[in-house]
């Protein structure tokens, strides 16, 4: 059998965005993306929450974290067994898998979970514009299911941490395969372009210098404001 194709939502919807991108950047690695002020900082404040979870009675945050420490506070008195920045990952068949096993098709990094029983509850960190987005939830939920056969429903969160607002929603263990049958689709469509190599370019506001490929006939480096994409995963 041939390896799978592996995938993440971030790749996926980097395909979804343009494929020409996705296969010099992710595949060829002709091209890195510079990481951004804003990336960054989301990483640190990442960092920050992990550890604040962890370390709930630490109080040396500063004056730079200090509104996100009561963030923390309020969900470390979330009842379960707490894991961080934990990386799942599974195999074409559905199946729990090492994050680097040959035969990994999905990996997705849960930035908190906590395991009540047969509920799961988990929270993604948000830094940015506020942008709701169901099918990275839903694959927080798969990803659970799959590696914790005992949870029947998952709680899943986008606390968006610039705000304080929160997006939310639930999943049952019996609508697995309805949840499958959303994203599907567009894993199909990244294994074909992967099967033909067939990576078509689709030209946005991205083009105008924020897209890392130079050498595609669409970019400009104009440097505007890039135009919001309607791709999804």
């Amino acid at each position: 059998m041939s390896k799978p194709i592996a995938w993440s939502y971030s790749s996926l919807n980097q395909y979804l965005t343009c494929g020409k991108q996705y296969h010099e950047v992710r595949v060829l690695k002709n091209f890195k993306e510079a990481p951004s002020e804003q990336l960054l900082w989301g990483e640190r404040v990442h960092k920050f929450m992990e550890q604040a979870l962890n370390e709930p009675t630490d109080g040396n945050t500063g004056d730079e974290f200090k509104a996100y420490r009561r963030v923390a506070e309020r969900f470390a008195q979330t009842k379960g067994q707490l894991a961080t920045e934990q990386q799942l990952a599974i195999t074409n068949s559905f199946k729990p898998t090492a994050w680097f096993a040959p035969d990994v098709w999905c990996r997705g990094v849960l930035d908190a979970i906590w395991i009540d029983g047969p509920i799961a509850r988990v929270v993604d960190w948000k830094t940015g514009k506020r942008k709701p987005d169901s099918y990275q939830l839903k694959l927080f939920a798969l990803l659970t299911f799959a590696h914790h056969p005992k949870v029947n429903r998952v709680n899943t969160a986008f606390v968006w941490l610039q705000t304080g607002k929160m997006d939310t929603a639930k999943f049952l263990r019996k609508d697995v395969p309805m949840l499958w049958q959303d994203i599907l689709p567009n894993v199909r469509r990244l294994e074909y372009a992967h099967n033909t190599q067939t990576w078509i370019p689709k030209p946005s506001g991205l083009c105008r210098g924020w897209c890392p490929v130079k050498t595609c006939s669409f970019w400009d480096g104009t440097k505007s404001e890039p135009i919001k994409t309607t791709a999804t995963a």
